[in-house]
């Protein structure tokens, strides 16, 4: 079985100092193929001292991305450290023996993520600042149209804030990778409650021919000493994807891999930046 692919390259220094042409596949976009990209954290619930309770890598940190400084500090988790610019700081992220740093997880069927996946980790906690799991989307609208769709989910959640859930977008300014310098964040459901599962739907809407980045986010259920459950699922795939709506496989592939922006501070996250990069590595659009 093969797939028509999209090839671009990126310049990458050769042993000389000057730059050479590497080539970089990625399949074309199609219903067929329909992937995420997942980070998560222990948060509090790690042995001893390292634990970060409510506090984040710079200040007061909600799973629900209630605030913006929440959004920062949760884009940067998710991309693999919270502190980008640190020295011997906390990353805040992928700190427990199973935890997961963007990695690409791919839908068979209908459905993509984890229902009631089991965690062991220390401490005996059920408060409020359990650990959390990010995961992104990207989502290509194909049509000259703006497309609303309505996004179904399983997550579990520990409370309404901290330890939030919820449905959140991210739209560039504009519909072409290059030429994007900016976005907005919107919340397509926000909710929580002491739950391994709960329904949580939002309306996503995706702008003509742009690439949205629609994140996921659960917090692990404190279920009984030391093990703990995390539903973060994407269900009925089949009625948000398709008709004029892919998920943007360059994209995803940026999202798992790039290094983006000027770390010069860990107050600012800059997710815009990642359209531009997947220009140069995957090919503008």
């Amino acid at each position: 079985m093969s797939f028509n692919q999209n090839v671009s390259s990126f310049a990458v220094k050769g042993g000389g100092g000057g730059s050479v042409a590497a080539p970089v596949t990625v399949p074309n976009d199609s219903e067929s193929i329909i992937g995420t990209v997942v980070s998560n954290s222990a948060r509090q619930n790690v042995y001893s001292t390292g634990s970060w309770t409510s506090s984040g890598p710079w200040t007061t940190y909600y799973h629900s991305w209630q605030d913006a400084n929440s959004k920062i500090q949760g884009f940067n988790m998710f991309m693999g450290d919270g502190h980008p610019n640190g020295t011997n700081q906390g990353m805040f992220v992928n700190d427990g023996e199973n935890a997961m740093s963007r990695v690409k997880e791919y839908a068979h069927g209908n459905r993509v993520g984890n229902h009631y996946k089991d965690m062991f980790y220390y401490s005996n906690s059920s408060g409020n600042y359990s650990g959390v799991t990010w995961r992104c989307i990207p989502v290509r609208n194909t049509t000259g149209a703006s497309i609303t769709r309505t996004l179904n989910t399983y997550l579990s959640s520990v409370d309404t804030s901290y330890g939030g859930c919820g449905i959140f977008v991210y739209t560039p300014n504009t519909g072409v990778y290059s030429t994007t310098t900016e976005g907005t964040w919107t919340i397509a459901y926000g909710g929580g409650g002491s739950t391994p599962s709960a329904v949580g739907s939002g309306s996503v809407t995706i702008p003509a021919n742009t690439t949205v980045l629609v994140f996921v986010n659960s917090t692990h259920y404190y279920q009984t000493t030391y093990r703990f459950k995390d539903t973060n699922m994407l269900y009925n795939l089949n009625t948000f994807i398709g008709d004029g709506l892919v998920c943007d496989l360059r994209m995803l592939e940026t999202v798992a891999t790039a290094r983006i922006g000027d770390y010069s501070s860990n107050t600012s996250s800059n997710p815009w930046k990642l359209y531009p990069a997947c220009a140069t590595t995957f090919g503008d659009r």
